[in-house]
């Protein structure tokens, strides 16, 4: 199979539609060849790409494994208009300028998790179960007729290798700098005739990159340990059986953040505890008290159950498919939130959250719609979903948090230090030596519970006016209940409640909501090589609750909903060596959710609204000389607000794009969105030089260009990351049988420097904290299949 973006497979031989070789054609390395077809699942069944009226960049297993060392943020790298901030406690995904905040696990994602055809609730277990997989399939824009509720941007497929008939497998396994290794197996066992294994693992140990001067340790090690066994039964005719289980064990030396432009008062007051504190964000040197992690473990089990009925009732290709899955996971974190060696706030967060779904569905085709026009290719079933969420945001004040108030950092974090006569107490108290640690046992506990319940009825149809003419009609409604409870409290004198402006409170809300998505589009098959498209959709995200709130008198959000039209075409050319596709879009989003910094505590709102419009373009050339090839995938758009008349304002006043009013706020109207760079391209040139009659060396060269961006909601100039190209390659020697391989392979080789979050230090005044992109990274691998 073939990615988008990755290398292709080495040339074959060019063949006829029967499968033949050619004889009429030359077949010397000047002959076109035909590039491989790549099999997607984006309309909830098995399809050439060129036929699918969606954009979809794919990522195939040869370019995971030729990375070495993949995880989910490389595809930011790879797909155009991917937007992923693997954070291991709360990862943000987006497509085409739009995702969501997920420190609030109240919220719900804005773009759609699948792994083996299970649709997860929440974005967390993206990082988990990355290995032995076959193909990750991004769909971009509105899925929400066919995938459901929360798929307003887009979905994200994963799929892992199926259990094969015969004794096979393969191995990867890789060491690197920074200090890593990483061993990633899998092997297939026929257990009879109608019955197949797959076992599969991973083990990651990877080092950090940013150095903790306070602990005299690495912030950012990473150490996973992941398996999966799936069994595959074929025990009658039509009959297919699918079992699956995976589980994850994660732990991460947590966070990598660094202080970033801190005010005087805030280094001076860290320096008295740690002298090499300093304030560059790029310079991989943090200093931070508190050993913080995050320990997450998480479960997924599935059940696939596939009939193929044949011809019923003047229906072809009949097939019953039902999907039964279960995912749960458990995760810890620890964090050092004024990110400084002074012991002022801990946060403690953990989350659990479970899920439970069974999706049954029925595909097939019939030769027309009730003897109207030509055949029909359907898609139609039902979906039940329920899931619980427990989680706790617990504030924790430090043995120096006394101290800290009598000092002039302090005074400017409690908004004193402009008041006439607190800057000459300031500076005498810092005259002084910082007061010795002070436990005041003093907490802020944030208890929130979820359960929620939904099902939907859902369908899709391509119906053929004419020999080339093709409607798109779907339609998906669903309902979704959600019952939460609120235990707000604190423990100890309640100086950290004060500070933040927050109530003792317990609670309980529940919410009703019904979800209307439908579908509506036209086809053209221009030839059997070019195919046109025009869609559009209509999107749904689920309201919900405040899981952070402080007080009862916030708790609450609207749903989002999106109207979002699509046009586009998908090109074979020059004997199908070239594939050119083209899609472009707008989507208007209503009611945006918003999670805003306000003073000193978090408030969500529908308080916005936004337009995404674009291009996009996927190409995959394998042109007449036969030792090159090359991929991209492109993209240029604007992801704008709207209207955003009543956004926060920066902390340091105007910014480049915000007007401010004066009284805290600020008009973002016809500014761009956070994390929506409007140029994102992926460059992939592959050069193959065979070495005598059984080998070849392939050289790949993996070019990726971020434009402008800013990652702070409130578009503060701090957190403006101005647009950059990173530089990978890879080098790989084996048999052209593909058997074993050597490989060597490198991310980010000019070792560029840049911001990829930026947001206000929680305790200090006018200072930020910021984490920067992964730096070089050199992988060397050996991969061995049989």
């Amino acid at each position: 199979m073939l990615s988008l973006v990755a290398m292709p497979a080495l040339a074959q031989d060019v063949q006829t539609e029967d499968g033949e070789p050619d004889s009429t054609r030359p077949t010397n390395n000047r002959a076109p060849v035909q590039l491989e077809e790549i099999v997607v699942t984006a309309q909830k069944k098995v399809q050439n790409l060129q036929d699918v009226p969606v954009s979809v960049g794919v990522v195939d297993t040869q370019a995971m494994r030729d990375a070495g060392s993949f995880d989910a943020g490389d595809l930011e790298n790879r797909v155009a208009n991917v937007e992923i901030d693997i954070d291991p406690q709360a990862p943000v995904i987006g497509i085409r300028g739009f995702a969501t905040e997920t420190d609030n696990v109240g919220f719900d994602p804005s773009v759609g998790l699948s792994v083996d055809y299970v649709a997860l609730g929440r974005p967390e277990f993206v990082a988990d179960g990355l290995f032995d997989l076959e193909r990750i399939e991004v769909l971009r824009g509105s899925q929400g007729t066919l995938f459901g509720k929360n798929t307003i941007a887009g979905v994200i497929n994963f799929l892992s290798a199926e259990p094969s008939p015969y004794f096979s497998g393969d191995v990867l396994a890789s060491i690197g700098d920074p200090d890593q290794k990483r061993v990633e197996a899998g092997v297939s066992v026929p257990l009879g005739d109608w019955l197949s294994a797959r076992l599969s693992g991973l083990y990651w140990d990877r080092d950090g990159e940013v150095d903790n001067t306070t602990l005299n340790r690495t912030e950012g090690n990473l150490e996973q340990r992941a398996g999966r066994l799936k069994l595959m039964a074929t025990p009658g005719s039509g009959w297919t059986l699918g079992l699956s289980a995976q589980y994850s064990d994660t732990s991460v030396d947590y966070p990598p953040w660094q202080l970033f432009d801190a005010a005087p008062a805030a280094l001076a007051y860290s320096r008295e505890y740690d002298p090499q504190t300093e304030d560059d964000p790029l310079d991989t040197q943090t200093a931070m008290n508190v050993p913080g992690y995050v320990e997450r473990t998480s479960d997924l089990s599935r059940a696939l159950i596939e009939y193929d009925h044949g011809a019923v009732l003047g229906l072809q290709g009949l097939t019953s498919t039902a999907v039964i899955g279960h995912a749960a996971f458990d995760l810890a974190t620890i964090i050092d939130i004024d990110v400084s060696p002074a012991d002022l706030i801990i946060t403690d967060f953990r989350n659990d959250f479970s899920q439970d779904s069974i999706e049954l569905r029925t595909a097939g085709e019939a030769g027309s719609l009730f003897g109207l026009g030509g055949h029909v290719e359907f898609v139609t079933g039902v979906y039940g979903y329920r899931s619980d969420l427990e989680s706790h945001l617990d504030t924790i004040a430090g043995d120096n948090l006394v101290g800290f108030a009598l000092s002039a950092a302090g005074f400017d974090a409690l908004g004193l230090g402009d008041i006439p006569g607190t800057g000459l107490i300031a500076s005498l108290l810092d005259a002084l030596q910082p007061l010795p640690g002070i436990p005041i046992n003093d907490q802020l506990l944030r208890g929130f519970e979820q359960d929620s319940e939904s099902h939907a009825v859902f369908g899709q149809m391509t119906w053929h006016l004419g020999e080339r003419l093709a409607t798109i009609v779907g339609l998906r409604y669903g309902v979704e209940d959600k019952d939460a409870d609120f235990d707000v409290q604190t423990v100890g004198p309640g100086l950290v409640g004060l500070v933040v402006g927050a109530d003792t409170f317990t609670t309980s809300l529940n919410r009703h909501e019904t979800d209307f998505s439908p579908k509506l589009g036209l086809q053209y098959e221009w030839s059997d090589d070019f195919m046109s498209f025009l869609t559009w959709t209509r999107g749904f995200k689920g309201g919900g609750f405040n899981a952070t709130a402080e007080s009862a008198d916030n708790l609450e959000f609207e749903p989002e909903r999106a109207s979002s039209f699509e046009a586009g075409f998908k090109s074979r050319w020059f004997d199908r060596s070239l594939t050119f596709n083209l899609t472009a879009y707008r989507t208007e989003v209503e009611d945006l959710q918003v999670v805003d910094f306000v003073n000193v505590s978090y408030e969500v709102n529908n308080a916005a609204e936004a337009i995404l419009q674009g291009v996009e373009i996927e190409a995959n050339w394998r042109p007449s000389i036969a030792w090159f090839s090359l991929a991209t995938s492109m993209a240029y758009g604007k992801a704008e607000y709207d209207s955003y008349p009543n956004a926060p304002a920066a902390e340091d006043g105007n910014d480049s794009c915000g007007i401010p009013d004066g009284d805290g706020r600020q008009d973002l109207s016809g500014c761009t969105l956070p994390n929506a760079p409007k140029f994102t391209a992926a460059l992939s040139p592959l050069f193959t030089l065979p070495i005598g009659e059984t080998y070849a060396l392939r050289w790949g060269v993996d070019l990726s260009y971020r434009g402008e961006q800013y990652s702070a909601s409130d578009l503060d100039a701090h957190s403006r990351q101005g647009g950059y190209t990173l530089i990978g390659s890879r080098l790989v020697f084996g048999p052209s049988d593909e058997r074993w391989a050597i490989i060597v392979a490198g991310t980010n080789l000019s070792d560029k420097r840049a911001k990829d979050l930026v947001f206000d230090n929680s305790v200090y005044a006018d200072t930020y904290v910021s984490q920067q992109i992964p730096l070089r990274s050199l992988v060397a691998s050996f991969r061995a299949s049989w």
